[in-house]
C-alpha cells in the first residue's frame, strides 16, 4: 500500500454526504460506524418522544439544534482523525472508492432509508395541508406528524383529526374530523350537526357560507346510521369539505394516524413561516 496522507477539508466534508464516511476515509471506520448507529439511535429516539407526549415549539427547536451540533461533531471529529494522519499515512484495503461508494449505500443510505420507512409505517409520518377543508383548525401550508401507532391499542374516538385513503382513490390522503363512530345517528339540520338525536357543540366548525341549502348534503343530511366497522368524518371548514357528507363512510380499518402536532408553517401567499403554529397540538 501506498502512503498517501489524509486531509482534513476531505474528511469533513464527505461527512456531511455520510455521517461515518469520513471517519472511514480517515482511518478510524469503527468510531465512523458508532456516529453513524448514533444518529439512526437519535432517529428513532425523537419518534418515540413524538408519541408519547406532542412535541411544542420548544421541542422541536432543541431537536433541530440538537441534530445540527450532532452533525458539526461529526465533522469535526472526522476532521481532527484526519488532521492526525496527514504524514506517514499508509493506504488500508478499506481506502478505496468503492468501499466509501459501498459504505454510502449500503450502510448509510440503506439503513437510513429503512430505519425511516419502519418509522413512517409504524409510528410516525409526516404530512403537508393542501386545501382549505380543515380551516381553521389547519391551515394550507401546514406542515404536521401523525401518530400512527395510537389505533393499534385504541379506537378512534370522536373529535379525533385522523388520516385516510381517500375512498375514490386510495393513493390521496385525506384529514378530516372523526364526528360519529359506527352505530352513531348522523344528522345535520341547516348546519348543525345532531348525534343520536342530540346537538353538537364544535367551536373549531368554520361556515363560509351564510347561506343554507335545504336541498343539498352540504347542510342537511340524514338521519343516517354508521355502519359497523365505518366512521363518518367531516372538515371543519364545513361549507367548503368535501367529505362523509359526499362520499359516505370512511371504513375503520384504513385509518392511518392520527394528527397530533404542527411541526412547520408556510404562509404561500404571504411568503412568510407562521412562527406562532410551529409546535401547536392539533385538537
Amino acid at each position: 500500500m501506498s502512503n498517501k496522507p489524509r486531509r482534513p477539508w476531505i474528511a469533513g466534508t464527505i461527512t456531511l454526504l455520510a455521517v461515518g464516511l469520513g471517519h472511514l476515509y480517515a482511518g478510524e471506520p469503527k468510531r465512523g460506524l458508532t456516529l453513524l448507529g448514533a444518529e439512526l439511535i437519535l432517529m428513532l429516539a425523537f419518534s418515540l418522544s413524538v408519541l408519547l407526549l406532542p412535541p411544542t415549539a420548544s421541542f422541536l427547536l432543541l431537536a433541530a439544534v440538537g441534530t445540527l451540533i450532532f452533525k458539526i461533531y461529526c465533522v469535526v471529529d472526522a476532521s481532527v482523525a484526519a488532521r492526525k494522519k496527514r504524514i506517514g499515512w499508509e493506504l488500508t484495503r478499506y481506502n478505496r472508492w468503492f468501499v466509501y461508494v459501498g459504505y454510502v449505500i449500503l450502510l448509510s443510505f440503506l439503513l437510513s432509508s429503512l430505519l425511516t420507512a419502519t418509522i413512517r409505517h409504524f409510528l410516525v409520518q409526516a404530512f403537508k395541508i393542501p386545501s382549505g377543508a380543515m380551516v381553521s383548525t389547519l391551515l394550507v401550508g401546514d406542515h404536521l406528524l401523525a401518530n400512527k401507532y395510537i389505533y393499534r391499542n385504541s379506537e378512534p374516538k370522536r373529535g379525533d383529526i385522523i388520516l385516510f385513503p381517500y375512498p375514490e382513490d386510495p393513493t390521496r390522503i385525506f384529514i378530516k374530523r372523526l364526528v360519529a363512530i359506527e352505530g352513531d345517528v348522523v344528522e345535520i339540520k341547516d348546519k348543525r350537526l345532531y348525534l343520536n338525536g342530540k346537538e353538537q357543540s364544535e367551536p373549531y366548525v368554520n361556515h363560509a357560507d351564510p347561506r343554507t341549502l335545504s336541498d343539498q348534503a352540504r347542510d342537511n343530511l340524514g338521519p343516517v346510521t354508521v355502519p359497523p366497522g365505518c366512521l363518518f368524518v367531516m372538515g371543519d371548514n364545513r361549507d367548503q369539505s368535501y367529505d362523509s357528507r359526499f362520499y359516505g363512510f370512511v371504513q375503520k380499518d384504513t385509518v392511518l394516524g392520527k394528527a397530533i402536532s404542527l411541526y412547520w408553517s408556510w404562509n404561500k401567499e404571504a411568503g412568510k413561516v407562521r412562527w406562532e403554529r410551529i409546535g401547536r397540538a392539533i385538537r
